[in-house]
């Protein structure tokens, strides 16, 4: 999954927001280390979960490569 995981955390907020991903006005490394999370994916070690917080929504990565974006109530 590895780079991809951030591609499609950015897919997934810009279809919540109703944009294109281009349109967004969102820069996740402001937000999470990107890198780290890439390393995280990549490593594939047991089973884990991951969530963090971005203006309007919280996100959340798992171990098997699901991504999810909920809106912040």
């Amino acid at each position: 999954m590895s780079q991809n995981v951030i591609a499609k955390i950015v897919e997934e907020v810009a279809d919540a927001e109703g944009v294109e991903p281009s349109e967004l006005d969102l820069t996740l490394y402001n937000h999470i280390d990107t890198d780290a999370l890439v390393r995280l994916v990549n490593a594939e070690k047991g089973s884990w979960r991951l969530s963090f917080d971005i203006p309007g929504y919280t996100v959340t990565v798992r171990s098997d490569g699901s991504t999810l974006v909920e809106p912040k109530q």
